[in-house]
């Protein structure tokens, strides 16, 4: 088989460079695919059934792999991008330590934001291995290696691009170009900051919320197609990578954190309210849900939301028209009944509107005991007596009514 001819994986290079004619994509684009499975399978020498590579095939395969991303159009560069990423599961950066800077010099506004993007979309694919792991010395001998090269950096990047974002209000294919990069350094953020909260980001907290605080207000008439309703937009996606960050920070109770928090709560606040019930908003919504979520439920918070007409607020602006059956969840629950019930009754972790405000309530209940069963008991009423009106029509209101019931007798049981 070819594949165990030396050099394969080179020539393999070589044909995804070198065949730029049109007609000649579909070639490259399996021979991309090719490599990356090559990758994927046989750069690990430990596995029994590797194929070799020869050392000097894996250095020249290192030495050029990220310019040669950088040269492909999108559909290439994504198969370029897992194979680095594949690649640097193995060997970084004990055995590739060029890799980090070589990805750096490519942070630049001014040049092609796709390869920006291609180039940020392997960074944060590598350094997603920081997330949800056991801590141990190597891990944080990694992570300090690549904050020591890459957090200043990042962070400029980060503020070129939000600045640039001020100077382009009305060409929207470059907005969302900047956009789609903001995002994606914001998912390297929450990765470097899964861990532990680094130093440089706890000395440079001021700069990095300055930038959060400014994408949580921003707003931009030319980025909203009124016609779409399930795809989000750039400005979803980053708003609602934006509160995840702030969730993370909320979750390890970070005190350099704590200052800029009250501001924070008011914009995703005021974000969640401006949401629509359209799909193409459910992310955001639940991300938003979440942090206001984590934050009611703890003791050290409760002055944020201590006093009737907040958790008012909350309750009637937020919980209710969250719990509601929608039109998409009706055709949910007829395309697939079992999988409906299991998310949106019996305690799954899916992440859906409905979920997310029942946990959101009991957040309330439990903090704020006796306020919030009065206010929920006034909502039930309501929605029965409407209910009571068209029933044939209004089961929904009925709905509501029953998760509100459940959700506070929940809570007392359990208190």
């Amino acid at each position: 088989m070819l594949r165990v001819q030396p050099s394969h994986p080179l020539q393999c290079l070589q044909l995804v460079s070198q065949c730029t004619a049109p007609q000649d994509s579909p070639i490259r684009q399996a021979v991309a695919v090719h490599f990356k499975n090559l990758v994927k399978n046989f750069w690990d020498e430990e596995k029994i059934d590797s194929v070799k590579i020869s050392p000097s095939d894996r250095a020249l395969i290192k030495t050029h792999l990220v310019d040669l991303m950088c040269t492909v159009p999108p559909a290439i560069q994504v198969q370029c991008s897992e194979s680095i990423a594949l690649i640097a599961a193995v060997d970084f950066p004990e055995q590739w330590d060029n890799l980090l800077p070589e990805l750096i010099s490519k942070f630049t506004v001014d040049g092609d934001l796709e390869n920006l993007n291609g180039v940020l979309l392997t960074a944060s694919s590598i350094f997603k291995r920081f997330r949800y792991v056991q801590r141990n010395d190597a891990l944080y001998r990694d992570i300090l290696y690549v904050l020591q090269k890459l957090a200043e950096p990042m962070l400029k990047l980060f503020q070129m691009l939000t600045k640039s974002v001020e100077e382009h209000q009305g060409n929207v294919q470059l907005l969302n170009n900047k956009l789609k990069a903001l995002r994606t350094l914001c998912r390297i953020f929450f990765s470097l900051n899964w861990q532990d909260l680094p130093e440089f980001f706890e000395d440079h907290m001021g700069e990095w919320m300055e930038c959060f605080s400014f994408f949580l207000k921003y707003e931009n008439v030319a980025l909203v197609d009124p016609d779409e309703e399930d795809e989000p937009t750039t400005l979803d996606r980053l708003q609602a990578a934006v509160v995840d960050n702030l969730n993370l920070y909320v979750s390890k109770d970070e005190e350099p954190f704590l200052p800029h928090l009250p501001n924070f709560t008011t914009l995703v606040w005021g974000l969640l309210l401006k949401t629509t019930m359209l799909p193409k908003h459910d992310v955001l919504a639940v991300t938003c849900i979440r942090f206001l979520s984590s934050l009611v439920g703890k003791l050290m918070h409760k002055s944020l939301f201590d006093n009737e007409s907040t958790l008012r607020e909350i309750i009637g602006k937020i919980v209710v028209p969250n719990l509601q059956i929608r039109e998409t969840d009706e055709e949910r629950f007829e395309d697939d009944p079992a999988d409906f019930i299991m998310t949106d009754m019996e305690g799954s972790d899916s992440n859906s509107r409905r979920k997310c405000a029942q946990d959101l309530l009991k957040s309330m209940s439990r903090q704020f005991e006796s306020q919030a069963t009065s206010i929920c008991s006034e909502h039930i009423t309501t929605m029965l007596n409407d209910y009571n009106t068209d029933k044939a029509n209004k089961w929904g209101s009925k709905d509501v009514a029953v998760s509100f019931y459940f959700e506070i007798m929940h809570v007392k049981n359990y208190l």
